[in-house]
């Protein structure tokens, strides 16, 4: 090592003596290549685009929804108390499905109508048909005088297929729940088939079911309104591992679903898009409901989204005495959101469906709304 001191000085010399900008044009593509194929640190990088950011939770809270007028297409079934048809309606600029009921009642009716969006959980393709995973408590809540209005979502029934990009897919379900909203608050639903008399809507409400749940709660955080809403055994935990833990029933035992979520992963923040990291947004009221034989959807799920939203309602409260006590004025923030009204139910041996206590749980529901709606 001694043999080359000499070389120090010289160096140095050159350093010196060489024009600073001709030294970094002789270097530069040294600096920013390597014949191993790695990548210098001062290589200008290039950014990767990153569109689903357009879904992230605060980016749809920004957003505006303007919903499109229901169409009847069909009438499906009918009862002496009421009728149950096939709709369409635009959203995201396509066509979507579901299904719709009028009670009779509402029909005779001049009076506006509250009306409840109806959200289900995952249905195989295979087997659905409009109205499957929502038509029964659909229809006791239509006996009970209330609208109802259950969207298909893309690639079911009637409507447009869905997006290729599963994430896109999964992403948009929110969008498509506050354009619903939307448009029975602006549009009202039309009567019948025929007629371009259309009835008024007063109040909303959202009943959801399993995958239906996250959904519904994403839509309320992005709305930020005081929509009532239940929830019946509704897949509640952080994402991404709300998708991870079905991913067991697939035939690779979930090895491909695990990639695709890496994948995503190393491009987002994940926290961005998971419901469980905005509960600052939630409003109330919502009644929860979950039996304890339930395989599909955890009742430990539920109970660690109650104590979360018993942990985000004392951590306003602080909030409420910290501004209370303030004495400068710039501490003081917005005002908080007020508790979140959540009531839980739990059904000892009841399974995914709530069964058997159905009834129970329907009941409830029915006077849930009666108090909030009505």
């Amino acid at each position: 090592m001694a043999r080359f001191r000499w070389l120090l000085p010289v160096l140095l010399t050159a350093l010196v003596t060489i024009p600073a900008t001709t030294w970094l044009t002789l270097n530069w593509s040294t600096l920013t290549s390597s014949s191993d194929g790695l990548i210098s640190p001062l290589t200008p990088r290039t950014e990767v685009p990153k569109p689903l950011n357009a879904y992230r939770i605060s980016t749809l809270a920004d957003r505006q929804y303007a919903g499109q007028p229901i169409k009847l297409v069909e009438l499906q079934s009918e009862t002496p108390e009421v009728k149950t048809y096939v709709y369409t309606m635009s959203t995201l600029g396509k066509t979507m499905s579901g299904q719709l009921n009028i009670p009779v009642s509402v029909l005779e009716s001049t009076e506006p109508t509250p009306a409840i969006l109806m959200l289900r959980g995952y249905v195989p393709p295979e087997i659905f048909k409009t109205g499957v995973g929502t038509k029964n408590a659909a229809a006791a809540l239509a006996q009970a005088g209330y609208i109802t209005v259950a969207p298909d979502f893309f690639g079911y029934g009637l409507s447009d297929p869905e997006p290729a990009d599963s994430w896109q897919a999964r992403f948009e379900k929110p969008i498509i729940a506050a354009e619903h909203l939307a448009s029975l608050t602006t549009y009202g639903i039309p009567v019948d088939l025929t007629s371009a008399q259309r009835h008024d809507i007063s109040a909303l409400g959202i009943w959801a079911h399993s995958n239906g749940g996250q959904i519904a709660l994403t839509t309320l955080e992005i709305l930020g309104q005081p929509i009532p809403t239940t929830l019946w055994a509704p897949v509640t935990v952080p994402f991404p591992y709300s998708i991870l833990f079905f991913s067991d029933e697939n035939d690779d035992e979930g090895k491909a679903m695990r990639l695709w979520v890496s994948q995503f992963e190393a491009d987002y923040d994940v926290f961005a898009f998971s419901l469980t990291k905005h509960l600052d947004r939630l409003t109330g009221p919502i009644q929860l409901h979950h039996g304890t034989a339930d395989e599909a959807a955890l009742k430990v799920w539920s109970d660690e989204f109650a104590a979360k939203v018993a942990a985000e309602n004392d951590r306003r409260q602080e909030v409420i005495k910290d501004q209370a006590t303030a004495t400068d004025a710039a501490t003081v923030t917005a005002t908080p959101l007020p508790k979140i009204d959540l009531k839980y139910f739990t059904y000892p041996g009841a399974d995914h469906n709530l069964q058997p206590s159905w009834n129970t749980a329907m009941q409830r529901d029915v006077s849930f709304f009666d108090q909030h709606l009505q």
